[in-house]
């Protein structure tokens, strides 16, 4: 199922009609240029992903055929250049720090409302990676509230290249920059972006800028 335009595309894979409906709404105020693809099933999905290059997914990780995180680990595989924003109404925080970890490159809960939805997308297309960081887990802790040492052990997980790229970002320069200095497409430079998001367990460009700079010793003053 497509709508207009061939500026790019989106793929919404939810089984619920109502849901992605509003989900179109999402995506038609944020890209309104883009065609938007729809599945119902975790097959329908993966079908879809082999197709023409997509810009962003949302999935909702309970549809048919998702065996749990398995389908979004299937899917992240297929497709690993295109970031894949989780959609659950499932809020707890270790559902969120789960889909993080297996590759994905945001989580919307499906009480969220419209504006902040447009928002998480946003960031996600940015290059950021988005968790909604006002959710706690009864008498937990923010979701943000990850301790230094996991950022050191992030960044030593990196890969020479993610390094590289993320040098480049506390430097200042832009993903369309990076891309020109790298000589590789901005959309290769925004996995990487998200790639070392995910992990330094940081859930912006800023913090990841900041963070590394004390650790490079790059603090200016």
């Amino acid at each position: 199922m497509i709508q207009e335009s061939a500026c790019g595309r989106v793929l919404i894979a939810d089984d619920h009609p109502l849901f992605r409906e509003a989900l179109r709404q999402v995506v038609a105020l944020t890209l309104p240029d883009h065609d938007i693809a729809e599945a119902q099933s975790l097959d329908e999905a993966m079908e879809i992903a082999a197709g023409d290059g997509l810009d962003l997914i949302l999935l909702d990780i309970n549809m048919p055929g998702m065996n749990g995180f398995s389908g979004l680990i299937a899917l992240r595989n297929h497709v690993p250049a295109t970031p894949v924003v989780v959609i659950s109404a499932d809020e707890s925080r270790e559902t969120i720090r789960q889909a993080m970890t297996l590759g994905a490159s945001g989580f919307i809960p499906k009480s969220m409302d419209r504006e902040h939805m447009i928002a998480a997308v946003n960031s996600v297309l940015a290059g950021d990676v988005f968790v909604p960081v006002d959710l706690t887990e009864t008498g937990g802790s923010r979701l943000d509230a990850w301790p230094d040492d996991t950022f050191r052990d992030g960044y030593a997980a990196l890969t020479a290249q993610q390094r590289k790229v993320l040098e480049m970002l506390v430097s200042g320069k832009s993903n369309k920059l990076i891309a020109y200095e790298l000589h590789v497409a901005e959309s290769t430079v925004k996995a990487h972006v998200s790639a070392v998001l995910r992990k330094l367990k940081v859930t912006s460009r800023t913090q990841a800028v900041l963070n590394a700079s004390k650790l490079l010793g790059r603090v200016a003053g």
